[in-house]
């Protein structure tokens, strides 16, 4: 296991020096707009309640379980953030130079794409026909962080499972819940 290990933390650290090396404005530009704070979350939930309004739902379910599911997904990164402590591609490698401000906290897992593919998972699974578009704007987002150099691709596949696991298990408690009332 501890070489499986270090080829992955190997791995991480060459995939960012080679995208390094890809950078391009216009590329930068976008990904820089796609790891904006409000692209955490915000934008999913926004989507949702479009849905909601569209739909002319009594109670915005979208809206409310999107939020939940970001809310969840940020404490849940926070506690294993402080808990694992890796440090960002910048401070780990002196090779990697990051196109934004390296956030203060540290880099596992990544709290975007956690945010972002739980709250996409809800809204997908409300919103059928705006599943595949959410998850690739999610998958974006993870992106984002790979090709900016805030975060390694274990931090963003880290965050991708996470952040899946929360939005399905709170619809999965949903159905449950809703199947117990009934």
């Amino acid at each position: 296991m501890p070489d499986l290990y270090h080829q992955l933390i190997s791995a991480d650290r060459v995939l960012l020096e080679a995208v390094d090396g890809l950078r391009w404005g216009p590329l930068t530009v976008m990904f820089v707009l796609l790891s904006a704070w409000w692209m955490k979350g915000v934008a999913f939930v926004a989507i949702g309640a479009v849905g909601d309004v569209r739909a002319r739902r009594p109670l915005p379910i979208a809206t409310l379980v999107a939020a939940i599911s970001v809310g969840i997904g940020s404490l849940i990164v926070a506690l294993l953030k402080e808990s694992i402590d890796r440090a960002r591609p910048e401070h780990a490698h002196s090779s990697i130079d990051a196109a934004v401000a390296t956030p203060g906290s540290p880099s596992f897992p990544s709290g975007h794409t956690a945010t972002a593919f739980a709250a996409a998972a809800v809204v997908g699974a409300i919103y059928p026909r705006l599943r595949w578009p959410l998850y690739a704007l999610a998958a974006l987002v993870g992106l984002s962080r790979i090709y900016l150099g805030v975060h390694f691709a274990l931090d963003v596949a880290a965050g991708a499972i996470l952040g899946l696991s929360i939005g399905l298990g709170l619809l999965w408690a949903g159905r449950k819940t809703r199947s117990l009332v009934a």
